[in-house]
């Protein structure tokens, strides 16, 4: 193609190319920032292709809060070495989008799946279910001195697991009441927390036979259903090998009314 043939586009054209309004090509010309490529006879600003990838390039950069200032600085005086560092700093800034984003992504899966299962939960009954095995992330233990823990304290823990995880709130984040406590009536006892998340520091969560009830009620209710639960348990000659996962279906997040609370507890079991 003839380089005095290049297609033009105007500036309404080039802003529908990038989904953007003409006031902004007219902002960035102004303070400097991208310039039309020139002004035909009649007065109007045109843009040529090549400033296609120079726009788009700008725009992806402007999109993760890049400083103008800085892009301005840039695209006065490009350059290779230049061009690197701007985009090393961008796939920076894209790793932590697309890290916020996968958490959302799980966040908004969890609001489906578990308010979907809550909805159908048979409650206050015993269902024996084959699990398989799937990736949990545990919180340290919970020191129990003198079986007591204060309110300060629980939120500490409960807060250095969110910041572990990198959970922003804590929706569906469970407790652990461990066998041992289970088996001497210990059912307020929360022994770890637990949230069912991949990660680096995930464990599997051992695949098996699970004795599974749902209960309906305020979150102290929950300590009402254990002692039931197990008699039933061993009365169909189940025996429990493990720790109890509670999990915590509808919350404050979806019901206004605590009594409306959907709680889940599970337990491994062997007959």
């Amino acid at each position: 193609m003839h380089k005095n043939k290049l297609k033009t586009f105007t500036t309404g054209e080039f802003a529908q190319r990038f989904g953007i309004k003409k006031d902004t090509l007219f902002y960035y010309d102004r303070i400097g920032l991208f310039h039309p490529a020139g002004v035909n006879d009649n007065g109007y600003r045109y843009y040529t292709v090549p400033q296609l990838d120079v726009f788009w390039m700008l725009q992806s950069l402007r999109e993760l809060n890049f400083p103008l200032k800085t892009l301005g600085y840039y695209l006065n005086a490009p350059s290779p070495e230049g061009l690197i560092a701007l985009s090393k700093e961008q796939l920076s800034r894209v790793k932590q989008e697309i890290r916020k984003l996968e958490q959302i992504h799980w966040l908004l899966n969890s609001i489906v799946t578990y308010s979907e299962e809550a909805l159908s939960a048979p409650l206050d009954e015993i269902s024996l279910v084959e699990l398989p095995e799937e990736p949990v992330l545990y919180s340290d233990p919970i020191p129990q001195e003198n079986n007591v823990v204060s309110g300060e304290e629980w939120f500490s823990y409960y807060d250095r697991f969110l910041k572990d995880t990198e959970l922003k709130g804590p929706a569906y984040v469970g407790s652990i009441v461990s066998q041992e406590d289970l088996l001497a009536g210990r059912f307020e006892r929360v022994d770890r927390l637990f949230v069912r998340m991949d990660g680096i520091n995930a464990k599997l969560k051992p695949a098996g036979l699970y004795a599974v009830t749902y209960h309906k009620g305020p979150f102290e209710s929950v300590l009402e259903v254990y002692e039931p639960f197990l008699r039933q348990l061993k009365a169909r000659g189940l025996t429990v090998c493990g720790d109890s996962y509670e999990e915590y279906l509808l919350g404050k997040l979806s019901v206004q009314d605590q009594t409306e609370f959907i709680f889940k507890i599970s337990l491994a079991v062997y007959k």
